[in-house]
């Protein structure tokens, strides 16, 4: 009995693992496989990395494909332009494509796309060259073209039987200058026309604002604390440089502009006899500097990773009083924002999130009630959502703070001696983001 159920179990197991075994051999099938020969003058790994982005391809590295010529007795200096040579490798190795890249002169390659039917380019496109091998926007134009080649679907490209004498046309077509230059001209216009989507982002939000807003003067203190009040965001990304030169689509420039309206009523004790004043209060900041985008607009999804360096103004107005004063305060602010993907009611959920650091800033207005020289630093988040509801415009949500912290050294006005100062804004904000 014993004996049974163990030869059931090692038959149970069996079937597990040839039916595994079958699963991936079935899922690697649907891939593409690619390699690449050396790419002369460097950047080969480069070439990799933008290959392997492309999810329906499996990358082998240059390596692994002169492994493949040697062992089936072939020299690998000049392999790919013997198609003879190429279709043993190709057809024994099961490969799809080979990627070479060609010198055409110091500042250009010719890249052909290789397919096992006779070992021969069934694609060819020019690239810039730099003094590292290609460009970053050769690599994008790399996978424009390969992307292109292969199709949307995951199955490889068809080997397409054809004549001597179409091979032959179609070789000295390849070879005309003029329809060369065309082609090249086509290739360079729709990578244009890739990379001049997604430059703009505008994002307008309600909000709802709150300040804190506390001094410790030794001998005095100061405070404003309030509660939540209305007022808008609008924040604006461009990336216009991507226009005219690819080579710079990640560079920008952004601004920020919020304003909050607050209000309300004291009553002011040295007038004689005593008073009521109705104050408005505004509140409101504006940031703008360079920002840095590792995302790109051939990029199939939503997801932003953004670094920026640049300077904010904020400001508390309030009309002239007994008891509250206006303050100004210039920062310098570095921070980075993320917008990632999350599958949990599709794709077209995303959580966002940013944090802001400012290691230096310097009161403006109002500074001389507190002390006579100051030195300030802070930091700030924010955590929300987008959600697209149409192509390029999104719904949005989310909750941010920013922290000052501000030493006072010296005499201010009354009895304010070397002060401490701590600063915080909060707030929920909603609203809308719409991409160009």
């Amino acid at each position: 009995m014993m004996t049974g159920c163990i030869k059931r179990l090692w038959l149970s197991g069996l079937m597990v693992a040839a039916i595994t075994l079958m699963a991936s051999t079935a899922m690697a099938s649907d891939l593409i496989r690619v390699t690449m020969a050396e790419v002369p003058g460097g950047g080969t790994d480069a070439v990799k990395q933008t290959l392997q982005e492309i999810e329906e391809l499996e990358v082998h590295p240059s390596d692994w494909f002169y492994q493949q010529v040697r062992g089936r007795a072939f020299q690998p200096a000049g392999v790919t332009n013997r198609s003879s040579d190429m279709m043993w490798v190709m057809r024994g190795s099961s490969i799809d494509i080979v990627v070479d890249f060609v010198t055409e002169d110091e500042d250009e390659y010719l890249v052909r796309l290789l397919t096992r039917a006779e070992g021969l380019p069934e694609h060819e496109f020019h690239v810039d060259r730099g003094e590292d091998g290609p460009t970053r926007g050769a690599l994008r134009l790399l996978r424009t073209e390969v992307e292109r080649f292969i199709g949307a679907g995951p199955a490889p490209p068809p080997v397409v039987e054809v004549d001597e004498d179409s091979r032959e046309a179609r070789e000295a077509q390849a070879e005309d200058p003029v329809v060369v230059r065309q082609r090249r001209a086509e290739e360079e216009a729709a990578l244009a026309q890739r990379l001049q989507r997604d430059w703009l982002w505008a994002r307008l939000n309600f909000r709802l604002f709150r300040k804190d807003f506390v001094v410790d003067g030794r001998n005095a203190v100061y405070s404003w604390t309030s509660g939540s009040f209305p007022g808008f965001e609008l924040d604006i990304e461009a990336f216009p440089f991507s226009l005219t030169n690819s080579d710079m689509m990640e560079a920008g420039v952004y601004v920020t502009y919020n304003h909050g309206f607050d209000g309300l009523t004291i009553i002011d004790e040295s007038a004689d006899p005593p008073e009521q004043l109705s104050l408005t209060v505004n509140n409101f900041s504006i940031e703008g500097g360079a920002i840095y985008r590792l995302d790109s607009p051939l990029d199939e999804n939503n997801r932003q990773l953004r670094f920026k360096v640049g300077a904010r103004y904020e400001a508390f107005s309030i009309p002239e009083n007994p008891v509250y004063v206006s303050t100004g305060i210039v920062s310098l602010v570095l921070g980075t924002r993320l917008v990632l993907p999350v599958d949990l009611v599709g794709d077209e959920f995303a959580v966002t999130a940013a944090v802001d650091v400012v290691p230096f800033a310097a009161f403006g207005a109002g500074g001389e009630t507190f002390g006579q020289t100051s030195f300030s630093y802070g930091f700030g988040s924010e955590l929300g959502f987008v959600y697209e509801v149409a192509n390029n415009f999104f719904l949005s949500a989310g909750y941010g703070f920013r922290l000052v912290r501000s030493s006072f050294t010296g005499d201010g006005e009354g009895q304010f001696t070397d002060s401490d100062a701590f600063d915080l804004n909060q707030g929920l904000r909603a609203g809308v983001v719409y991409q160009y």
